[in-house]
């Protein structure tokens, strides 16, 4: 299902059916009919273990060795326990993951293993390349800053089939920004953003973009809404102090508002909407899924709960006032499921507002990396289109 809530000149986005049939790789690692399989065989382990193992360990230990025997006995019992919790644990581990789709495929699943060990992917392509005639993903080292609490951390890069660092093109950039709890990986791994790029370009409904996903943890996973933290890392410092800066310099970018898009998902969503309104100079065009209006319990923690830097940092609340030096572009894009209400004013909040806007929402989806990945064709388009526009 499809709602728009725009300016008239704002035309559908349309994409093939063909084209997103084929789109992405297998999802049957989070499937309904895999995870009920894994279910079924895990409880039918259970059932082994605790109904039918069991009462052939049960005999009352002999007066010989009864010490030992009971020791036995115990150990036998807590193992079967211990291993019956575990295997419950696998299932329900299944199930949640085909309810949120975080892990589609072995693919994901591997690179959701590579960002938790902190491994790289390969080195990124620097001007002693030749041409590169596939598309490539890597991870790149973004520096830190200590005097703002930020640690070095990983990006992770996509350069589009036939990118040349060495070339005269300069290319937009597309900085995508992870949910909490979430990482770096999350939209190479859940979303699949690599692959979506490579069938949108490929059918020339996509120019060729950069993609960069980078960290907002600022350390060990805390829900940081992209805000400078009174007592904690300055996120919002320093995307602009220190990776839009590195990004631009690492790679042949278009190096302005009129190159840039920012986007993310949940807590990222609203990290996008807010960094992209109060820095209109940096960003052209923004997109949030799931996004919302204000930054939440994590706002409240980075400010110590002071309510007027919440508000200042509130969208809902700073829309009506706030002033735009450029015309922006806005992606929404929701689950029916998942606070629709609140986005809806964002929507007609920014169209009030002489903005460019695109309300998309997903039948049947919740506040998941399913919804994610059914929008974001339909986001990447409109991006493309946009940037054309700017």
């Amino acid at each position: 299902m499809l709602q728009r809530s725009a300016s008239p000149d704002v035309p559908p986005i349309n994409i093939p059916d063909s084209v997103l049939s084929n789109m992405g790789d297998s999802t049957w690692l989070s499937s309904w009919w895999f995870a009920s399989l894994v279910t079924l065989a895990c409880l039918l382990l259970v059932v082994f273990l605790l109904v039918f193992h069991y009462p052939l360990k049960c005999q009352r230990p002999t007066r010989r060795g009864q010490r030992r025997s009971h020791a036995r006995f115990w150990s036998g019992a807590a193992a079967r326990i211990a291993g019956s919790l575990v295997l419950l644990l696998v299932a329900t581990a299944f199930l949640s993951n085909a309810y949120a789709g975080y892990v589609p495929n072995l693919t994901a699943a591997n690179r959701v293993i590579t960002a938790a060990t902190g491994q790289d992917t390969g080195s990124a392509p620097s001007g002693s390349f030749l041409r590169l005639e596939q598309s490539a993903v890597f991870t790149v080292r973004m520096p830190g800053d200590a005097s703002i609490r930020v640690p070095a951390s990983n990006a992770w890069v996509y350069t589009p089939a036939g990118y040349d660092p060495s070339g005269r093109t300069r290319y937009p950039v597309l900085y995508l920004i992870h949910g909490h709890p979430g990482t770096a990986a999350d939209w190479f791994a859940a979303a699949q953003t690599d692959t979506v790029m490579d069938t949108l370009v490929d059918q020339k409904l996509v120019k060729p973009m950069i993609v960069v996903s980078f960290d907002v943890n600022g350390g060990p996973q805390r829900d940081t809404e992209c805000l400078d933290a009174i007592d904690g890392p300055k996120i919002e410092s320093w995307i602009y102090a220190r990776a839009v800066p590195f990004i631009d310099k690492s790679f042949p970018t278009q190096a302005d508002r009129t190159g840039r898009v920012i986007g993310g998902m949940s807590s990222g969503g609203f990290c996008a909407l807010d960094q992209g309104l109060r820095h209109q100079d940096i960003w052209g065009i923004i997109i949030a899924f799931e996004g919302y209006g204000n930054p939440g319990q994590g706002g409240r923690v980075a400010f110590n709960g002071n309510e007027a830097a919440f508000r200042a940092h509130s969208p809902s609340d700073y829309l009506p006032t706030l002033k735009f030096t450029h015309p922006q572009a806005f992606y929404l894009d929701n689950g029916d499921r998942s606070g629709i209400p609140r986005v809806q004013k964002l929507a007609t909040q920014l169209k009030d507002r002489g903005q460019t806007v695109y309300f998309r929402i997903n039948k049947g989806q919740g506040h998941t990396w399913s919804e994610v990945r059914a929008g974001l064709p339909y986001a990447l388009v409109f991006a493309s289109r946009e940037l054309s526009r700017q």
